[in-house]
């Protein structure tokens, strides 16, 4: 593909940003469920916490998606370019 999600990733400043607005409201005991099943990753879990909460979003990191191309997004976590992928598509998540 020619245009993947993470070709547009904005960078790890407005990441950071856009993790800190989330943790102020969203980070507790069930972003730390999401993380535990990412792997530790609580940035990314805290996100999906506020768009998704909790039963959701341990459903949708199972799944296929999309925007990821077909994976799930628990198959980008090991992979720079692949967590790149994932990040941008929590940004533009609504």
């Amino acid at each position: 593909m020619d245009d993947s999600l993470e070709d547009d990733y904005p960078g790890d400043a407005e990441w950071l940003l856009h993790v800190g607005d989330y943790k102020a409201e969203y980070l507790d005991d069930d972003a730390r469920t999401l993380a535990e099943a990412m792997g530790g990753n609580l940035d990314m879990a805290v996100i999906i916490r506020g768009k998704r909460g909790l039963e959701e979003g341990l459903w949708w990191i199972e799944q296929e998606v999309p925007a990821l191309e077909g994976l799930r997004p628990l198959d980008c976590l090991e992979d720079p370019k692949l967590i790149k992928r994932l990040r941008t598509g929590l940004m533009r998540m609504p």
